[in-house]
């Protein structure tokens, strides 16, 4: 799966987890009596520790790439971090140190909750291996994609209340950037706007940004299939 627009959250975790090493030589220059802005001092307790290095460039890695294992990879390297800190806690029992450990325990498990919900949407999610394409002979739920002057064909694969992810007919039709959604159930014309957030073989991970008012919209449609039991399959 490539990503074609990376989300806040994913960018807001990246930046916290390099801002986690800055929190670990803040709460160890507290203890040492030092200056946190000594930036030489900073390199050289994080050059120091083999696994702390290692463990940030995997979790930057696997988050970057919205990996469906970098929330638990972000918690313990979150945890490590805690451990850590702790361990410097211990030494003089310092109040401000247990007091930066407590705030940032809060954050860290927040941004922890916003990656998981975030890589959970369906349009990053679709519901097929990356290498095996599904079988869409049954076509139970096609779609419209609409950019410039193009109309594209697909099927969704997977869907949730804030987007879905389409196998598109024809593989030749990939696009990215804002798009128009066109969906025909039973006589009725459901439309709505997205962007493309994702990619992945032939398909297309699209997150919906607009419902049209009053015509009926993605959120319309969703809370239709659902009642009608429809329901994304594993293919």
């Amino acid at each position: 799966m490539k990503f074609l627009k990376r989300p806040i959250v994913i960018k807001n975790a990246l930046l916290f987890c390099v801002l986690s090493l800055f929190f670990l030589s803040v709460v160890e220059s507290l203890e040492g009596g030092v200056s946190a802005l000594d930036l030489k001092g900073f390199a050289d307790r994080i050059r120091s520790d083999i696994w702390l290095i290692s463990g940030t460039v995997i979790v930057l890695l696997s988050v970057f790439r919205g990996m469906r294992f970098s929330p638990p990879l972000f918690l313990i390297f979150c945890g490590y971090i805690l451990i850590k800190s702790f361990s410097v806690f211990f030494i003089d029992l310092d109040k401000i140190i247990l007091f930066l450990i407590f705030l940032y325990s809060i954050v860290a498990y927040n941004f922890f909750l916003f990656l998981r919900m975030e890589l959970q949407e369906p349009f990053y999610n679709p519901r097929f291996p990356d290498n095996i394409l599904p079988d869409f002979g049954y076509r139970k739920l096609p779609i419209t994609l609409k950019k410039d002057s193009r109309s594209i064909e697909a099927y969704l694969t997977n869907w949730g209340p804030n987007g879905f992810f389409c196998q598109l007919k024809d593989e030749g039709d990939l696009i990215k950037g804002k798009v128009e959604v066109e969906i025909l159930l039973e006589g009725h014309n459901f439309f709505s706007e997205g962007v493309v957030m994702t990619r992945s073989n032939a398909g297309l991970g699209i997150r919906i940004t607009k419902n049209p008012v009053p015509d009926l919209g993605w959120t319309d449609y969703y809370g239709i299939i659902n009642e009608l039991g429809f329901r994304p399959t594993y293919n």
